[in-house]
C-alpha cells in the first residue's frame, strides 16, 4: 500500500457526524495552528490521563492540519466554560467506544469531497476495507479485542506514515502488529500461534528492513494488507509472493509442481520457503539427503531426486568455477595487474548464476544447465584472461631480473675499474 492511503486514516479523527463534514467551527483551514479552548484547559489540568492528549497536539498531524479536539470530540471549542464546551447539545460525546471509532474516523476519511481538501490523492476506501478484513468482521460481532484505527495509528499524536517516529513507518509497523499477533495467549483465542512476529524477525525480509533500512522490504501489510487485512489463503500465497518475486513465479508455473501442489491443496512458495521464517535459500537445500528441501516429498530414485540430483551437480560446478576464477581475478590484481574487463567477465557470470538459481523453479536440469553454460563460458572468459595477466606478470618480473642483475654487473665492474684506477 502507498504511504499515502496511510495518510488518509492518519487524518481520521476529524469528524462529528457520519457520512458528513464537521461543521466550519470545527475544523479551521488547513495550515493554521490557533490553540482552543480545549487544549488550553486540558494542559492546566493535574490528572495526566486527561493533560497528556493535549500535549500531543504539539505534533499531530490533525492539530497541524487545523482539525480541532471539537471536530472528533464534538463540543464548542471556542467557550472557557467547561460546561458549555461540553454540552451534548452542542454534540458532545466525550470518549468513543471501541466500536465506535472506525465509523467516526471513516465518516471524514470516506468523505471524497472533505478529504479533498487535505489529501486529494487519498483513497477514501479505507473504511469499507476496513469492514471486510477478520478485524472489522470481528468488531461487527462485538468482539472488543481487535484493533481498529486507534489501536495502528494512536488517537492523539497522530503522526504522518512517512514519518520515521509513526507506529505506521516500515521500521515500526511490526512491532504495531506484534503489540498484539506477537501475544500468544491472545492469538490463541484466534486459533492464531502468536509467533509470526518472532518468526519474521528471524527472516532475509526483516534483516532487508532493519539492517539494510531497505523500506520497500516486506512487513505485515505487504502479505495481509494494512485496512483490509486477513490471512492469505493456500490459494492466494504465490500470488502474494510473486508481486515481487515475478521471475521466480514464472518458472514455477513452468513446473510440473505448479499442478501437483493445486491438486494436493497445498500453497506453492510457503511449502519450500516457509512464511514467516524465510531466510535466504541455499543450494544445499536441493536434494533429498538429510535436512534438504526436496526430501520432505520425493526419495532417493524417483524423478523428483534425480532432477534435484542433476540440478545441484550443475549448480555446485558453476559456482565452483564462478568462485575459483574470481580468486585468480584478484590474485592478478593484487599483483598490480587492471583487470577490468575481467571483472566484467565475472559479474555477466554473477547474473548467468543467479538466473540458473531462479531456474531452480522449473524443477527442469536442463534449462538450469543451460544456465550454468552460460556461467561458465564467461567464467572462462575471465580465466584467459587471467592467464594472459600471469604471463604479463611472469614476463614483467624476469625482465626486471634480468635488469637487475646487469646493473649488479655493471655495478661490479665499475668498482673494479675504480680500484684499478685508484692502484
Amino acid at each position: 500500500m502507498r504511504n499515502h492511503s496511510f495518510l488518509a486514516l492518519v487524518l481520521a479523527l476529524a469528524a462529528t457526524v457520519a457520512g458528513a463534514a464537521p461543521p466550519p467551527n470545527l475544523v479551521r483551514p488547513p495550515g493554521t495552528h490557533a490553540e482552543d479552548t480545549c487544549t488550553a484547559c486540558h494542559m492546566a489540568l493535574d490528572d495526566a490521563r486527561l493533560r497528556t492528549p493535549a500535549k500531543l497536539t504539539d505534533n499531530d498531524i490533525h492539530h497541524a492540519q487545523g482539525v480541532t479536539c471539537a471536530g472528533c470530540h464534538g463540543g464548542d471549542p471556542t467557550s472557557e466554560d467547561a460546561a458549555v464546551a461540553m454540552n451534548t447539545a452542542k454534540g458532545f460525546k466525550g470518549k468513543f467506544s471501541h466500536q465506535a471509532i472506525p465509523e467516526m474516523c471513516g465518516s471524514c476519511h470516506s468523505d471524497a469531497s472533505f478529504m479533498l481538501r487535505y489529501a486529494p490523492n487519498v483513497p477514501t476506501d479505507q473504511l469499507a476495507q476496513y469492514r471486510t478484513s477478520k478485524h472489522g468482521q470481528a468488531l461487527a460481532k462485538g468482539d472488543t479485542n481487535v484493533a481498529i484505527c486507534s489501536s495502528c495509528h494512536g488517537a492523539h499524536g497522530v503522526l504522518a506514515v512517512n514519518d520515521a517516529r509513526s507506529t505506521v513507518y516500515p521500521t515500526r509497523i511490526v512491532d504495531t502488529c506484534g503489540r498484539c499477533h506477537g501475544d500468544a495467549v491472545l492469538m490463541g483465542h484466534y486459533g492464531i500461534k502468536g509467533n509470526e512476529i518472532a518468526e519474521y524477525k528471524q527472516s532475509a525480509h526483516y534483516a532487508a528492513l532493519v539492517t539494510k533500512n531497505d523500506l520497500s522490504a516486506p512487513t505485515c501489510k505487504s502479505c495481509h494488507g494494512a485496512h483490509g487485512a486477513t490471512p492469505p489463503g493456500v490459494s492466494s500465497v504465490s500470488n502474494i509472493c510473486g508481486t515481487c518475486h515475478v521471475t521466480q513465479r514464472e518458472r514455477f508455473d513452468l513446473s510440473p509442481h505448479k499442478d501437483a501442489f493445486a491438486a494436493l491443496s497445498q500453497p506453492a512458495c510457503e511449502s519450500c520457503h516457509s512464511n514467516h521464517a524465510i531466510v535466504h535459500p541455499q543450494d544445499s537445500w536441493i536434494g533429498v539427503g538429510k535436512d534438504q528441501t526436496c526430501g520432505s516429498c520425493h526419495s532417493a530414485g524417483d524423478s523428483g531426486a534425480t532432477a534435484a540430483t542433476a540440478i545441484l551437480a550443475a549448480l555446485s560446478g558453476a559456482s565452483k568455477g564462478l568462485g575459483g576464477t574470481q580468486q585468480r581475478v584478484d590474485r592478478v590484481q593484487l599483483a598490480g595487474m587492471l583487470m577490468d574487463e575481467a571483472e566484467v567477465k565475472l559479474e555477466d557470470a554473477h547474473q548467468a548464476f543467479i538466473m540458473a538459481q531462479v531456474e531452480i523453479h522449473t524443477v527442469n536440469p536442463s534449462r538450469v544447465e543451460e544456465k550454468t553454460k552460460a556461467v561458465l563460458a564467461s567464467t572462462g572468459a575471465a580465466e584467459r584472461l587471467a592467464a594472459s595477466a600471469e604471463t604479463e606478470i611472469r614476463y614483467r618480473r624476469t625482465g626486471l631480473f634480468v635488469s637487475l642483475v646487469v646493473i649488479a654487473l655493471a655495478m661490479v665492474t665499475l668498482i673494479f675499474k675504480i680500484r684499478g684506477m685508484e692502484r
